[in-house]
């Protein structure tokens, strides 16, 4: 076989041309072939359906209307204890007798110093009665009808002065017989008979029957929405009690800087005593984060507005947690492709 002849300069450097000429239209023709890029979708949602519940709790305890201590008001020995721990007693119930017996007898003294005050009156109204017969027939001087008139405004004011003493005594008396100021039960007792009790001496506690309340501090941030929950409820020991809100303390607590809630229960309260918390759901709406998006160093949302896209600014928001938005009911929030809009863009075909 001959040999290939090998290829000359010149025809070397002509191939080497007519590639360098082609490869601009080869590569024009694959980028024309390339499939553009697909714009990213847009989703649309109303904002009740992307809403989180807004839900909040804080430690709460149930206190009963009144736990008072009973003490006694007079100085007296315990005579006898009517009712033991754990008893449940009705209002005007006798708690605890007192040693009566001094105080019977001031009582008496009393009475008897009223006695005489009255007889004294009784002389001074006589005398009064026949002086101004005497000064209608000018027997006495103005001076002594004014005398008589005097002393009888005198024995009545004696009169109602031993009255007084007569019903103090009688008060004293009744003291001695303490009796429950409202329905409740005996929680604890410390009178023991024929021990002597002063004036301020515990005796017994006694804690109301009637309907508990709770009590909880709230943070202020919550406790203006607090009045407008869609539910609250308080919950111990694996029960949950529906609540209404009673009173909110517009003042702040120095310590905890918190705000004083009370509530009422609306169904079988727990017993006082219990301690939980309460739960509630606030009125705002709570939208997730991977909604938010970030716009000139500012937090929040866009919504659909005219068809174009406006973003909303979530003034208390934090990356990465839920957010708090204004918005209407009914309106469109943009769910999904957030992340590629600004304020004012046109809104293509959505899907809902």
């Amino acid at each position: 076989m001959r040999p290939i002849a090998l290829a000359t300069p010149a025809l070397s450097l002509a191939l080497f041309l007519f590639a360098l000429s082609a490869a601009p239209a080869f590569a024009q023709t694959d980028a024309q072939s390339a499939p553009s890029a697909a714009p990213p979708t847009i989703e649309l949602r109303a904002v009740e359906d992307v809403a989180l519940p807004d839900r909040h709790s804080a430690s709460a305890s149930v206190l009963a209307p009144n736990d008072a201590v009973i003490a006694a008001e007079i100085s007296a020995t315990v005579s006898e204890v009517q009712i033991e721990a754990g008893r449940s007693v009705a209002r005007g119930e006798l708690l605890v007798s007192l040693d009566e017996r001094d105080a019977r007898l001031a009582l008496q003294q009393a009475e008897a110093q009223l006695t005489a005050a009255q007889a004294r009156l009784t002389l001074a109204t006589q005398r009064a009665q026949r002086g101004r017969s005497l000064r209608a027939d000018r027997h006495i001087s103005e001076d002594e009808l004014l005398a008589l008139e005097t002393g009888l405004d005198a024995g009545g004011a004696d009169v109602a002065l031993a009255r007084a003493g007569r019903d103090a005594a009688a008060r004293q008396l009744d003291k001695c017989r303490v009796r429950a100021p409202f329905d409740g039960v005996v929680l604890e007792r410390q009178a023991q008979v024929g021990a002597l009790a002063a004036p301020g001496t515990p005796l017994l506690r006694l804690v109301s029957t009637a309907a508990p309340e709770v009590e909880a501090q709230i943070p202020p941030e919550f406790a203006q929405d607090l009045a407008y929950a869609l539910e609250v409820h308080f919950e111990t020991r694996g029960q949950r009690h529906a609540l209404a809100l009673v009173a909110l303390s517009p003042v702040l607590e120095r310590a905890a800087r918190t705000q004083l809630a009370r509530f009422s229960f609306q169904n079988p309260a727990a017993a006082a005593g219990s301690t939980g918390q309460i739960t509630w759901t606030g009125p705002r709406l709570l939208l997730p984060a991977e909604l938010m998006v970030k716009r000139n160093a500012q937090l929040g949302a866009f919504i659909e507005e005219d068809g174009v896209a406006r973003f909303v600014l979530a003034s208390d928001a934090q990356e990465g947690r839920p957010f708090r938005l204004q918005l209407a009911p009914g309106t469109r929030v943009v769910s999904r492709g957030q992340q590629g809009l600004n304020d004012g863009d046109a809104l293509p075909a959505v899907e809902q």
